[in-house]
């Protein structure tokens, strides 16, 4: 199967909340939903790892959606920082079977693949967290392994990029323990996140993982940034496209779109 890792997209419906997105996000995040849709072969499932909207309100939602909609296939969405849980839940309720109580968790599945959604949202804040309650729903649901591979979304990257000054906005509660959970898993996991504004790809405690780039705004590769925040750059947007088969192997493809008519 085939499945596609977008990430950040940051669309507002009146002013944007972050300086850096940019003012046009909703006509080239039409573009890379268009880019999506044309795909070939036709893709099964599109993994969106949060930022979705970057004010979260009912109106940012209703712009999402109908950006979304020339996908004729499942978009399974984390909430990211910028997002709001109350409007995402209202607006995406059909379509996401997100769990009862605080937090937007759920399972679900595409074809042979089991798909795990983790809410990492501190409303407020910028970094991400993992509350004990949905540690517990995670262990609950890594016990006992499955047989089929296990997608694990969230947006806070939990596995660093060796850019500290992001990283230490990323993911700062429950990471040791969602660690040990991920090294004691026997089965095959693939993590995927967002947040950093900068694709990349890491193996963590024995997983495959990436972070998904950002149409709103993406940052230089500067790994000594540990002393300040990298600066924003110019360059086509990226996305990942995997290749997935029961087993669990996968290969995974770029995918480049250009955001400049």
């Amino acid at each position: 199967m085939l499945i596609a890792h977008i990430s950040d997209f940051h669309v507002f419906s009146s002013q944007p909340e972050t300086r850096q997105v940019r003012l046009d996000i909703a006509d080239v995040a039409r573009r890379v939903v268009q880019d999506l849709a044309n795909f070939t072969p036709a893709l099964d499932a599109i993994a969106f790892t949060g930022d979705l909207t970057d004010g979260g309100s009912q109106e940012d939602y209703a712009l999402l959606k109908e950006i979304l909609s020339p996908l004729q296939v499942p978009v399974f969405m984390v909430p990211g920082n910028h997002d709001k849980r109350r409007t995402l839940r209202a607006a995406f309720a059909d379509t996401l079977p997100f769990e009862d109580g605080p937090f937007l968790n759920y399972e679900t599945r595409a074809g042979g693949l089991r798909v795990l959604a983790l809410d990492t949202l501190i409303e407020g804040r910028g970094e991400g967290a993992l509350a004990p309650e949905s540690l517990a729903w995670l262990a609950g649901r890594l016990t006992p392994a499955m047989p089929e591979p296990t997608l694990v979304l969230l947006h806070h990257p939990p596995f660093p990029s060796g850019m500290a000054s992001l990283d230490n906005a990323a993911l700062t509660e429950g990471c040791d323990a969602l660690a040990a959970m991920v090294r004691e898993y026997p089965g095959r996991l693939i993590i995927l996140a967002g947040h950093i504004h900068r694709p990349y790809q890491s193996i963590w405690n024995g997983a495959y993982c990436a972070v998904g780039g950002s149409p709103a705004f993406q940052v230089a590769l500067d790994l000594e940034a540990d002393r300040h925040e990298p600066p924003c750059i110019s360059q086509p947007y990226a996305y990942y496209v995997y290749r997935i088969d029961r087993e669990g192997e996968f290969a995974v493809h770029t995918r480049f779109v250009s955001l400049d008519r």
